[in-house]
């Protein structure tokens, strides 16, 4: 059987300001490349772009620090505004290392309930858009309509894995295409039928768009994943990707000391 080669297209962005309309600026960027969207592409967008769109950056001062959070800051060895800003945002704190706390936050297991402060602008933190799938699928319409084609998009942070030094893709946010491969019941190589392996589409496409990406000053805003064996469809979205905690054998395992559920 030959297979569609997959090709990945970094795109060049310059400094989004906050507030900027999302799609004016994938389009901008893709019209600076002399790119168009085809057909089953799927296009990974930082998630930092997207939430600088949103509005999704808050001033550090602002902050109110509690008796709590600056027992949380000095029993991990954050800064407490920084702490400030995890307890505002995380549905769950589980515990930490020095310097981040291990936080549930929309369904995820992630540093910081996915808090950054590299690459926002001093004396501010990014926040993750409010609601990853709902931004992946308003700028997925939106291109369509604009290209009059039918696409993917997903969101990309970064994550750390148990036990692995350094950071990977994760996809945060998606519409468009299904983000499992379900192996099921397929044979093996010798003729077993698969019990319960299922692979994450959406996750290893953001972790080949991270790869370009980069963590610092590259200004790659956008990857353009041509040729991917993926299902697409309107309705997908990052929410099939989710296991239950109780189901997941890291998540189950875990027992905070906080639990501060909102």
């Amino acid at each position: 059987m030959v297979r569609q080669p997959l090709v990945l297209i970094p795109i060049q962005f310059p400094t989004v300001r906050p507030g900027e309309k999302l799609t004016k600026v994938v389009h901008n960027c893709l019209k600076e490349e002399g790119l168009r969207l085809r057909r089953g592409d799927i296009l990974a967008v930082v998630s930092k772009i997207v939430s600088a769109c949103e509005e999704r950056i808050v001033k550090l001062t602002d902050l109110q620090v509690t008796n709590r959070t600056s027992r949380l800051a000095a029993r991990w060895k954050l800064d407490e505004l920084l702490a400030a800003a995890v307890v505002r945002e995380a549905d769950e704190i589980l515990g930490g290392v020095n310097g981040f706390l291990l936080t549930m936050k929309d369904g995820f297991l992630t540093p910081n309930a996915g808090i950054d402060l590299k690459n926002s602008p001093p004396g501010t933190a990014t926040l993750w858009p409010l609601n990853s799938d709902r931004s992946a699928e308003r700028l997925r319409r939106n291109l369509e309509h604009r290209y009059h084609t039918r696409i993917g998009v997903v969101i990309v942070d970064s994550r750390v894995t148990p036990l692995r030094l350094g950071t990977v893709g994760l996809a945060i946010g998606l519409s468009g295409f299904s983000p499992i491969r379900d192996h099921r019941g397929v044979l093996d190589l010798f003729g077993r039928p698969i019990r319960v392996t299922q692979t994450n589409v959406a996750d290893d496409l953001a972790a080949a768009a991270h790869l370009l990406m980069g963590e610092s000053s590259e200004h790659i805003g956008a990857v353009l994943i041509r040729g991917t064996p993926t299902r697409m469809g309107t309705i997908r979205r990052g929410q099939f990707a989710k296991m239950r905690r109780q189901k997941c054998l890291i998540g189950s395992s875990l027992v905070g000391s906080e639990h501060d559920i909102r």
